[in-house]
């Protein structure tokens, strides 16, 4: 049962009714409307009082009322005191992360490349090599590198361009190489570092379950989505398909990334990680799978087309979330056309509509996870 906390209005009504009763009592030849104008205009001395008493003790109802939601981690609002909770329960910050891939340098051949040489991309983003190289007789060479500040900013796509900074003779250009620069992430945000303590409270570790590796990996790596697949090889091994957090589909891992997950969780065949030495643990790359889909809807202007492409993507952004109870993960996720078709009636505007694909329920491989693929609306029959 919740306490009502008084307004100021009604704090001065309830001292004002006790101060003008007890006044009456003690001096019952003063004039009651006196009194009551004393106590209640707006004028009045003592209701000048009575108001300035009540704001502090509406602050005091508002203070105690605060502390009240901070006592537990669920209503805790305080980034402090949420920090506090999840330090006793033992769950560590996510930190930031630097990202890392490949470039493609181009330029003169035999030209040495020095560790740690800077390019630099557009938005202040820098990168550093990792090692030494030298341009190959065709004018190229693959080189790895790191971003030199941590966060999601130095993540970048395939293709994109950068330059030597400062200038370095006999390079002309460099460019990211297949996969992009990935694994930048900035430091974990208030409310997962939360929800991640709660969930600890909620289901404990079991020394290997299944649901303890996509704590494991969640805790040190901003992962999207995680699904154990058991006897991934053969028996006592485990599959762990994961995705990296990116916008609302997540995205695939790149090398790095799976390399650096399967040593947090622990090689197979070391007493390294933090999984059982007796699994062997495989960490999967998931990937996107496009998802096409062709609906007629009625009536069918291009506001209602939008509405429905909105419904569609948000109906794949939440497979495997907490509300959908047939599928534990958007990874290997089943898409049911009645699920979808529900989620399609929501759109704003649209009073009817007929799913034509998908016809059938679509199950997903276990290392597919489903994003938005061809939208085709068909014409009225």
């Amino acid at each position: 049962m919740s306490w009502p906390v008084p307004s100021a209005r009604q704090l001065v009504a309830r001292m004002a009714g006790a101060l003008e009763t007890a006044i009456l009592k003690a001096r019952p030849s003063a004039e009651p409307l006196d009194v009551s104008r004393a106590v209640r205009s707006a004028r009045g001395v003592l209701a000048m009082v009575l108001r300035s008493v009540a704001l502090d003790m509406r602050s005091l109802h508002d203070h105690t009322r605060w502390w009240a939601r901070q006592w537990f981690v669920d209503t805790a609002d305080d980034a402090a005191i949420i920090a506090r909770h999840a330090d006793i329960w033992g769950i560590a910050r996510r930190p930031a992360t630097a990202s890392s891939g490949t470039l493609i340098v181009l330029g003169d051949p035999g030209t040495a490349i020095p560790e740690g040489t800077l390019f630099a991309a557009g938005g202040g983003v820098l990168v550093t090599t990792s090692h030494v190289a030298e341009i190959a007789g065709d004018g190229t060479v693959a080189v790895s590198v790191v971003a030199l500040a941590e966060g999601g900013a130095g993540n970048l796509e395939e293709g994109v361009r950068l330059a030597p900074s400062p200038f370095l003779a006999g390079i002309d250009s460099a460019e990211v190489a297949d996969g992009g620069l990935g694994g930048g992430a900035d430091i974990e945000g208030v409310e997962s570092w939360k929800a991640r303590t709660l969930d600890h409270i909620r289901e404990r570790p079991h020394g290997g379950a299944g649901f303890d590796y996509p704590k494991w990996l969640a805790g040190s790596f901003p992962v999207h989505a995680v699904k154990v697949l058991p006897d991934w090889i053969g028996r006592g091994s485990v599959g762990v398909a994961v995705s990296m957090a990116d916008g609302s589909f997540g995205r695939q891992p790149n090398g790095d990334e799976l390399a650096a997950m399967l040593d947090h969780l622990g090689p197979p065949g070391s007493a390294l990680g933090v999984r059982p030495v007796t699994a062997h643990v495989v960490v999967l790359a998931a990937g996107p799978a496009p998802q096409p889909l062709t609906v007629r809807i009625r009536p069918d202007t291009a506001d209602n087309r939008i509405a429905i492409e909105a419904a569609w993507n948000g109906f794949l952004a939440t497979l495997g979330d907490e509300l959908d109870e047939g599928n534990d993960s958007p990874i290997g996720a089943l898409i049911e056309p009645s699920r979808l078709s529900e989620g399609l009636s929501a759109a704003e505007g649209e009073y009817a509509h007929d799913l034509i694909v998908p016809a059938a329920p679509v199950q997903l491989d276990p290392t597919e996870f489903a994003t938005p693929g061809m939208l085709t609306f068909s014409e009225a029959a």
